[in-house]
This record gives structure tokens, C-alpha cells and sequence, in this order.
């Protein structure tokens, strides 16, 4: 009796495991059916002090590009009378080393939003990816399937309407799939309030977004290389003719964020970069006009 007893507990806790593990088998399953989600979408924080000196107000039209470069820096006045003192020129290393703070703080937002951008992207191409191979599978086994079944029908006597509305119905079928897997497009909505896209198309003449600094430098045409129209000017346009934007597209990529497809968010990755990039450049304007003051 107590053999039995025992016997009767094995089985019962083998069957209660077995339960289980189907249990959590299909609930695995079926997690991955469940629709993917990304976490943690908000935007880059920005720079909690992005410039910690005032700009003087630009020059007269005319001016030089080291004279509106210094007036980005408060070293108009400077520029004009040069370093006569050891004061003066502590001012300028440290108006520098702030300047070059300032860029590299913007610079590294821009290029957040850019990774941010690229790692959806990357999300949403991996997902269609996985869409796709599903649909092509299911199309070849239902082609597959329906040669199998045609043949046994063919050789059990059954009935030519039988053969022929399944053989139509399995093409169909397999026909269906593989068109479908030709227009797999997934989407995902990606939010970015603070939008540092958003200032250069609507071009306002004080940004939110941008430090004194870097945005005088992005809209003074002075500061561009041919002097005929700001760098701001070049971006946009070569975001029209080269990237393809327009109206129908730009409230998604210069508004607060929205349904993005993975080459939308491409393109938007590709413009953090290009900004970013250019913002870079002023380096180079602030390394000439700084070995000028130290002469």
C-alpha cells in the first residue's frame, strides 16, 4: 500500500511539472506573437549650461569674419583694442575654452538624437526583417503543402471540382503570402520634443535650442564660406534637393515626433549628423580668431 501510495505522488507531481512546463512553453510562445515595443524613446537631455558668457550684438554689415566671430565670443571690444594685460588675456582662454564647451555640448546632443534615431531605425528593420522570412516560409510551405495534397487527391478518385478548388485555393494561398511579404512596412512612433531639427526649418532669429554661440554662427551669412547665404540656408536646401523633404514630410520631422518608418528615421538621423557636423566647424573659426588675440 504505501508502494502504491508513493507510485500515485511520483506521478501526480510528473504530471503537475509536465503542466507547468507546457504552461510557461506557450505563455513563451506567446510572448513573442505579443507586439514589440521601445523603451525609453524621450529625447537627449541637453546641456544644463550651455554658455556661460554673453554675446555682444553683431557687428555692422561689412564687418570681418573674425569681428562677428569675436562678437559671438564677447570679445568684440577685444578684438579691436588686442591684449595689452595678463587680465585680458585670461578673459579670451577662458571665452575659448567655454566656446569650445559650448560647441562640444551641442554637438553631442545632436549626435545623441542621431544614435537614437539610427537605433529605432535598426529596430524597425530587424522587426520587417523577421515579418518578411515568416511570410516567405509560410508561403513555400503552403506551396509545398498544396503539390502534396494535390497528388494524393489526384490518386484517391476524388472528384475534379475537389482537385481544382483546392489546387486554386493553395495557389492562391501561396500566391497571397508572397505578395504580402512585398509590402511589409513597419512603423513605430518615436517622440522628440525637444526638437533640434525644428529651429533650422522655421529659421527664428533668437533660438530656444541652440546657445547664442552656435546659432549666430549657423544663420550669419558672414560666417558661411562664400558669405552669400548662412550655413542654416545650405542645410535646408540641401535637405530639399538631396534628402527629398518637403511639406508633406516636414511636421513629422520638425514637430514633436510622430509614426516614423524606418528610412524616415534614417533620414532624420542623417540631418542630426549634418548639423552636427557644421556645429563642429565653428571650432576651427575659434582656433584662428584665438591664435590672432594671442599674437
Amino acid at each position: 500500500m504505501v508502494l502504491k501510495a508513493t507510485c500515485g505522488n511520483r506521478r501526480a507531481r510528473y504530471r503537475a511539472r509536465m503542466r507547468n512546463s507546457l504552461l510557461l512553453l506557450a505563455a513563451f510562445e506567446l510572448g513573442g506573437c505579443a507586439p514589440a515595443t521601445v523603451r525609453g524613446t524621450g529625447y537627449c537631455a541637453p546641456p544644463r549650461s550651455a554658455q556661460t558668457f554673453a554675446s555682444d550684438p553683431p557687428p555692422q554689415q561689412g564687418a570681418t569674419r573674425e569681428e562677428q566671430l569675436a562678437a559671438l565670443l564677447g570679445l568684440h571690444e577685444v578684438l579691436r583694442q588686442g591684449v595689452h594685460d595678463q587680465s585680458t588675456r585670461i578673459t579670451v582662454l577662458e571665452r575659448v575654452e567655454d566656446a569650445h564647451l559650448t560647441i562640444a555640448a551641442t554637438s553631442a546632443e545632436l549626435d545623441c538624437e542621431a544614435t537614437r534615431s539610427r537605433q529605432a531605425a535598426d529596430f524597425l528593420a530587424s522587426k520587417q526583417s523577421s515579418t518578411v522570412q515568416t511570410l516567405t516560409v509560410g508561403s513555400i510551405a503552403a506551396g509545398a503543402a498544396t503539390g502534396i495534397v494535390g497528388v494524393f487527391l489526384s490518386t484517391s478518385n476524388t472528384s475534379n471540382w475537389t482537385q481544382n478548388g483546392f489546387a486554386i485555393g493553395g495557389g492562391a494561398a501561396t500566391a497571397g503570402l508572397g505578395l504580402a511579404s512585398l509590402f511589409v512596412q513597419s512603423d513605430i512612433r518615436f517622440e522628440h520634443p525637444r526638437n533640434l531639427l525644428s529651429d533650422l526649418w522655421s529659421g527664428p532669429n533668437d533660438s530656444s535650442k541652440y546657445p547664442p554661440l552656435v546659432w549666430g554662427y549657423l544663420t550669419q551669412p558672414d560666417l558661411s564660406n562664400d558669405r552669400e547665404g548662412s550655413i542654416r540656408d545650405k542645410l535646408v536646401a540641401r535637405w530639399r534637393h538631396l534628402e527629398g523633404v518637403d511639406d508633406d514630410v516636414a511636421p513629422l520631422l520638425f514637430g514633436s515626433g510622430g509614426l516614423y518608418h524606418a528610412d524616415t528615421l534614417r533620414l532624420r538621423a542623417r540631418m542630426c549628423e549634418a548639423v552636427s557636423a557644421e556645429v563642429e566647424l565653428e571650432n576651427q573659426e575659434i582656433a584662428t580668431l584665438a591664435a590672432r588675440l594671442r599674437r
